[in-house]
């Protein structure tokens, strides 16, 4: 634990600080001088063992021990597990597939030098408008978020990582993505307690909470006096977290970068708000110089705007989950140990399993498919897009969706439209569907920061996809993202979501078209009247 006394001021405010930005010469600097507490590196274009000596380096050089974010996504390869695509994980039903997934993505991230794996997310996606939630939540029922969540968070801490628990008070609700603007939940303080508490308050009397990250929404039932997102408002932040649901481990902002934060508050005001209102650590804005962030901190202390006691409170919140993580006996990974415990078979097994158990039949008028039909698979997405945050890109899959039909029917025609969906294209693609006894469309939708529409799928293909129907071709639909856009469209022969394009996930949908594969998923959301949560065909 710190000796607060042999520390700077500088160092004691560094503490608190998750350096984001990834210039780094600079942030060597900064962690040799004390005055960082983490950072998030996005390292997709290195080798595992290039990222296992990235982290040892900075652990090496640095004063103090370094808390690193995320694994999951902040490295390629892996068990290829998506527990940001929650909705598949729940979809399954699966206790037990939820707790060991999340114990073989925290053995990883350890491996690799992560310790907190950004799971679980425990927001009840209320709303099927939300454009950020969406499938990163386990669903719109409480009590399954609450169960699965909980095997999500231990599975976590078996697996040796911090369990990260998303994004307190609950983001579910909202109609609006945070990172543009703040988005307002109106909900009563009943329905608040009832519903988006819930997750949090069990997953912490349970014991299973290491670190809750909030999140950037105004709640007029919580601050009805003034629009501050949750983020900035003490009354949830240490009122409600801190003393009301007696959690007393490390609170963590979301990320400072975002719209709602920034462009309201600029980056020094929000910085002093956000450790005002309570937190132990802030996800520094990603486009600055953590400098400035530091020194505006130690500027609020010296001013008597955020206490020196309350600073020394959340370093021995943040210094005892470090020692937890080992990070004061070792900090160091062993790169020679990677091919034990990074891409196991067996994670590669249980990626599969969740990928099969998760997909969920909604339509079964046309199955199976007869492979010696004539197919016509028609998909959108074709383009690949970023994630604004720290530039993660993803590129499309159609053509895996395309190699595995293929497989099992050599002649079947593919088509895969681009972003613009030009008027050319359609009719390309219609007069594909006129020649085919079955037509397989592919959705494919992605929930991305800063780019609400991601998540819907297209007028344009939603418009092809009627027409063919109408003209009477036997249409079976394939989902690999949302699964609110199923209400959308009109009912097709066979329907499937797999809440994913992850590639088993895509050869898991297509096993199933052909009846090589019994659907066992259940609907983790409501999407209509036609299919309830809990929904799923069975054969």
């Amino acid at each position: 634990m710190p000796d607060f006394g042999a520390m700077s001021l500088e160092e004691k405010v560094g503490q608190l600080v998750v350096a984001r930005l990834q210039d780094w010469p600079l942030i060597e600097k900064y962690a040799k001088q004390g005055i960082i507490s983490g950072m998030t590196p996005s390292l997709t274009k290195l080798s595992l063992r290039e990222v296992a000596e990235f982290t040892n380096r900075f652990q090496k050089l640095s004063k103090y021990p370094l808390l690193l974010g995320f694994g999951g996504v902040s490295y390629s390869g892996g068990s290829d597990l998506r527990l940001g695509q929650a909705m598949r994980l729940a979809a399954t039903r699966s206790r037990k597939l939820c707790r060991e997934a999340a114990r073989i993505e925290a053995v990883e991230a350890r491996a690799l030098g992560y310790h907190l794996a950004g799971v679980p997310n425990l927001d009840v996606n209320t709303n099927p408008d939300n454009p950020i939630i969406n499938l990163r939540s386990l669903g719109d029922n409480v009590d399954l978020v609450t169960e699965l969540g909980s095997e999500l968070a231990r599975g976590t801490l078996e697996g040796g990582a911090a369990s990260l628990l998303m994004h307190f008070p609950g983001h579910g609700a909202s109609s609006g993505d945070s990172h543009i603007a703040i988005p307002e939940i109106r909900r009563s303080l009943a329905e608040l307690e009832a519903v988006d508490f819930k997750p949090f308050a069990e997953v912490i009397r349970r014991g299973l909470a290491r670190v809750v990250c909030t999140n950037h929404c105004h709640y007029p039932a919580l601050e009805p006096d003034r629009v501050v997102p949750a983020t900035l408002s003490r009354k949830i932040v240490t009122g409600l977290l801190r003393e009301k649901l007696g959690f007393n481990d490390v609170i963590m902002s979301d990320s400072l970068t975002m719209r709602a934060i920034k462009d309201n508050y600029g980056i020094e005001e929000a910085a002093i708000e956000t450790v005002a209102a309570g937190h132990d650590m802030i996800l520094q804005d990603y486009n600055s110089d953590p400098r400035i962030t530091i020194d505006a901190l130690v500027r609020a202390v010296r001013k008597g705007r955020i206490p020196l006691a309350q600073v020394e409170q959340s370093i021995t919140r943040v210094w005892r989950l470090k020692r937890e993580l080992g990070l004061f006996a070792n900090r160091l990974v062993d790169v020679e140990k990677l091919p034990e415990r990074f891409a196991t078979k067996a994670g590669a097994e249980v990626a599969r399993r969740i990928a099969r158990e998760s997909v969920t039949m909604l339509e079964n008028r046309g199955w199976p498919v007869s492979p010696t039909a004539r197919l016509a698979v028609i998909s959108n997405g074709g383009s690949a897009t970023v994630e604004q945050d720290l530039a993660w890109k993803f590129s499309p899959t159609n053509h895996r969706l395309n190699e595995r039909v293929r497989q099992r029917q050599p002649d079947a025609r593919t088509l895969v439209l681009s972003s613009a969906l030009k008027p050319e294209e359609i009719e390309r693609a219609f007069a594909a569907a006129q020649a085919a006894d079955v037509v397989v469309f592919g959705l494919f939708t992605r929930v991305r920061s800063y780019a609400e529409d991601a998540i819907r799928v297209p007028a344009r293909y939603r418009e092809l996809i009627a027409r063919t129907v109408a003209a009477g071709h036997a249409v079976a639909l394939l989902n690999f993202g949302n699964p609110y856009v199923m209400a959308e469209l009109p009912k097709a022969s066979v329907a499937l979501c797999t809440f994913s394009d992850a590639e088993a996930s895509i050869e898991a949908a297509v096993e199933t078209l052909f009846g090589l594969l019994k659907p066992k998923g259940l609907l983790p959301v409501r999407i209509s009247e036609a299919y309830p949560f809990g929904f799923g065909l069975k054969t």
